[in-house]
């Protein structure tokens, strides 16, 4: 399958229907469907800090014609088609191909995942949280540097981590 690498948070955006639009210098061309992989490095420019990087999350459909913008920029409308069972993929630039045999849809995640979209929020015993929420959790919190783990143990507040890693970055 083809896969395309976002950066943190705009990936996690799109799974959470926040994003409906893939924002690109060129075209999809013939690809309506693709993998969404979360880039290997957060997005220095927004807080992406605590979400998984260089990970499968979702298989994504194009879901009309891109349409170019003043700045030459094509807005792809796209949605979530269905989660995946995550796992570690090296990210290039453009699309690239992941073996569809390490590919494993969750179709069974959709109803919960359509109520995490609504709400924000979901139950830990929901299978979303077990067998997605929960992994991506543990991965995202160890690839978080130590600096920002400190801070968010001692305050249990994401808001104060935010704030840290905004003022580490010029903000």
């Amino acid at each position: 399958m083809k896969a395309l690498s976002i950066k943190q948070p705009y990936a996690w955006d799109i799974i959470l229907g926040d994003k409906p639009y893939e924002y690109r210098t060129w075209r999809p061309g013939a690809v309506r469907q693709f993998l969404l992989v979360s880039a290997s490095q957060p997005s220095r420019d927004d807080f992406g800090l605590g979400l998984a990087n260089g990970y499968a999350l979702a298989i994504v459909d194009i879901t009309g014609t891109p349409q170019a913008d003043a700045e030459g920029m094509y807005a792809w409308p796209v949605r979530v088609k269905n989660l995946v069972t995550p796992f570690p993929v090296k990210g290039r630039l453009h699309f690239y191909d992941v073996p569809d045999d390490q590919i494993v849809a969750r179709p069974d995640l959709a109803d919960d995942l359509k109520e995490y979209q609504k709400t924000g929020t979901i139950g830990e015993d929901s299978q979303l949280y077990r067998d997605y929420l929960a992994v991506l959790d543990t991965v995202g919190w160890a690839q978080m540097p130590r600096k920002y783990q400190k801070i968010y143990s001692a305050t249990q507040d994401w808001h104060q981590v935010a704030e840290a890693w905004v003022k580490g970055h010029g903000g």
